[in-house]
């Protein structure tokens, strides 16, 4: 593993979970390092979108930050426990609404997923409310969150509504938010951008519900699928972000070496045992998650993951770990997007990734091509992605996950 910054390592300790004294150690071990730049360590953690660890980490080893640093810290944690508390309540009245209209749907990640791992909506910040809804209820799921108040910001408004189902067959989600509350709701189609990843997250999956407030349960994915949804998700990001593996290494923070292998070998059977293991390896070596030391030598032996190691840590630290992507078609995402083809074997998936690369999702939404040239849309997005990755044009993409 490359050297890693004291800023980063103290960020990375601080994320550790669960509570105790290993963590409070390497906090306080961390936070003793006299190279430690504390301007640097806010960059990080707004980078990393982990606010809420770093506070509670830092106030459980006792770690007195610097008072504007602390401030800083103490104010985001704040913002993400009301947000989180707000968006409970916002979720059950878009679900009802969702529920008068007949719609299918579930909640996933966000929420659920911070009560499951960390007990809580304290400490988990969530950029948006993730809904998914099956692809033929899309245009009645539009309008019920136009009459809750939200307005569509992705995509923009060269795709008109009537376009969206079509859209989101080929990006997946679209983006709407509150403009008075400022909530964002992501509605999906499907739970992943290339469905061969992992096919079997989907609607049709076993499902559960979750109190995320003393008078709210959501539906949301079944522990089947959750440890292998979030590896590949995580996965075909990048893990740019280590809020993902702190999720990751969350859920598994009550399991022993047993269970977590166990967690590897179902992954390994639905076909993403190769997001399993670059994960599993970065929570390790990251986030001191114990493993097996047999097993950790199984999952290092081969090259390819000790290659997506490597590709992972290089867009989420190094110089990247406090200087933001410019956008999710980012030429400094490159090796994350080439990273992509190599998670899971088969030419089905290959070839699915790649056409999605060339999805050109605007312009086959819009119709823009006259009929009968429908083919021309992936020469036309391939065109597009090539000139936007060697620097010939800005990129606009859906956004990455939040």
């Amino acid at each position: 593993m490359p050297p890693l910054s004291p800023e980063f390592r103290l960020v990375c300790a601080t994320c550790r979970w669960p509570r105790g004294e290993a963590r409070i150690a390497a906090v306080r071990a961390a936070a003793a390092d006299p190279a430690l730049d504390w301007d640097r360590v806010i960059a990080v953690t707004k980078r990393q979108r982990v606010w809420g660890m770093v506070a509670n980490g830092l106030a459980e080893a006792g770690v007195a930050a610097p008072p504007h640093v602390a401030e800083a810290l103490d104010k985001r944690a704040q913002r993400i426990a009301r947000t989180n508390l707000f968006a409970a309540a916002e979720v059950a009245r878009i679900g009802a609404a969702f529920d008068a209209a007949g719609i299918d749907w579930m909640c996933f990640k966000g929420m659920p997923l911070a009560i499951e791992a960390f007990g809580n909506l304290t400490v988990k910040m969530s950029n948006d409310i993730d809904l998914l809804v099956p692809q033929d209820q899309v245009p009645a799921a539009c309008q019920v969150l136009r009459d809750a108040g939200y307005a569509r910001f992705s995509p923009g408004p060269e795709v008109a509504d009537a376009q969206i189902p079509r859209w989101m067959e080929l990006c997946k989600e679209s983006g709407w938010r509150h403009p008075g509350n400022g909530l964002i709701v992501e509605l999906h189609a499907r739970l992943m951008a290339n469905p061969a990843l992992l096919p079997q997250a989907a609607l049709g999956m076993p499902r559960r519900r979750i109190a995320i407030s003393p008078a709210t349960t959501v539906p949301t994915m079944g522990r089947e699928l959750l440890f292998a949804y979030l590896v590949a998700h995580g996965a075909h990001h990048g893990w740019f972000r280590i809020k993902w593996l702190v999720d990751v290494a969350a859920l598994l923070s009550a399991s022993d070496a047993v269970a977590i292998e166990r967690q590897y070998r179902a992954a390994q059977a639905l076909g993403v045992g190769r997001c399993a293991a670059q994960a599993l390896l970065l929570a390790h070596d990251l986030l001191a998650l114990p493993l097996d030391p047999a097993f950790e030598r199984e999952l290092r032996r081969p090259a390819i993951h000790r290659l997506l190691v490597r590709i992972a840590l290089s867009v989420m630290a190094g110089r990247h770990e406090a200087e933001e992507h410019d956008g999710p078609a980012a030429r400094s995402l490159l090796p994350a997007t080439f990273g992509n083809l190599l998670l899971r074997r088969g030419i089905g998936y290959k070839w699915r990734e790649l056409a999605s690369m060339a999805a050109n999702p605007v312009d086959r939404a819009t119709g823009r091509l006259p009929k009968g040239l429908g083919f021309l849309y992936p020469v036309l997005g391939g065109f597009r992605w090539i000139r936007r990755m060697t620097g010939l044009m800005d990129g606009h993409a859906p956004a990455r996950g939040g």
